[in-house]
């Protein structure tokens, strides 16, 4: 029987440096497809996370990846374990809010989510880092439902940065403007490339009517869980077993 050769597509021409490898040109990758095709993927999430970091200057709105390493990996961490999850479905925020991402690096996260290890249960091979015991309310109600997931979905923002007021000295959300989300739609783009036919969900109207004008193609929308926790949790429910 003839035996024929395997010809692997990678979506990322790889480079490869002479001497690379055992075979004689140097490239043993097609014996190992699986690391090749991870290495392209943490190099399209450094590159997001890079954006992220250099997109500083706006008026209005904290770059808590500037000021924070610690933040910068638990993304990089998330992303990376979300290569070997391949998730179905993305839920989209509009925005990271003050007590969550904010202090995370991880939309719809809170510190003290990840304290309890009720992120960490679909991510057991990581640790991610936190270093106070921050609490978001939506944020906990969206990880009660992903729990009963078979595994976690994609969580992203329509703009990944945290735009914010101040009102009586102190920090509060604030809905990002169109040029703020005309820049995180690049950025969103990037991370939907990341995962190819996901499913894209979003989380609030504010969300929805962003992806709307962005012309973002959506399978469903969610009632946000601040409004009515019941409600959320029926629409969840309902869509997960019409998604599959």
């Amino acid at each position: 029987m003839e035996n024929k050769p395997i010809i692997l597509r990678p979506t990322v021409k790889r480079v490869i440096q002479k001497g690379e490898g055992h075979s004689s040109d140097g490239d043993d990758s097609w014996l190992h497809p699986e690391v090749t095709e991870e290495g392209q993927f943490q190099e399209k999430v450094r590159n997001i996370i890079n954006q992220l970091i250099l997109k500083q200057g706006l008026p209005n709105v904290n770059n808590f990846y500037a000021d924070s390493e610690h933040k910068q990996r638990n993304l990089m961490k998330y992303l990376n374990e979300l290569f070997w999850v391949k998730p179905t479905v993305m839920f989209i925020g509009e925005a990271p809010g003050i007590k969550g991402c904010f202090h995370t690096g991880i939309p719809f996260t809170s510190e003290r989510l990840i304290k309890t290890g009720l992120v960490e249960r679909h991510f057991n091979t990581v640790q991610f880092e936190v270093s106070d015991n921050t609490y978001e309310r939506s944020a906990g109600f969206i990880w009660e439902c992903i729990a009963l997931m078979p595994k976690p979905p994609v969580l992203w923002n329509v703009f990944p940065l945290h735009p914010y007021k101040i009102i009586e000295e102190k920090l509060e959300n604030r809905a990002p403007n169109r040029a703020e989300k005309e820049w995180g739609k690049t950025i969103l783009n990037e991370v939907l490339s990341l995962f190819p036919g996901i499913k894209v969900v979003t989380v609030g109207n504010h969300a929805r009517e962003a992806c709307f004008h962005l012309e973002v193609e959506t399978a469903g929308h969610l009632i946000h869980p601040s409004r009515q926790v019941s409600r959320f949790r029926n629409q969840f429910n309902m869509l997960l077993e019409l998604l599959g």
